[in-house]
């Protein structure tokens, strides 16, 4: 289970285990995009761009893909 919450404009992102390769990508319907490499951590933090409505969250951990939309307003 992957837990995300968004405070002061940033998004916090708790994996269930630790992760030794993966990718976590972040747009919002601005067409903002912004990507982080995932290593050996359980744990992210990524700043958003101010004005989004709603974000879709991609990580992808091995074969795996997770895919996650949040309404902000």
């Amino acid at each position: 289970m992957i837990i995300t919450t968004i405070n002061n404009n940033k998004l916090f992102i708790q994996l269930d285990s630790l992760v030794s390769k993966g990718i976590i990508s972040v747009s919002d319907d601005n067409g903002h995009n912004k990507s982080i490499a995932v290593r050996d951590s359980n744990f992210e933090e990524m700043d958003l761009p101010s004005g989004s409505k709603k974000i879709s969250i991609t990580i992808e951990i091995g074969k795996k893909t997770i895919t996650k939309t949040i309404n902000l307003l």
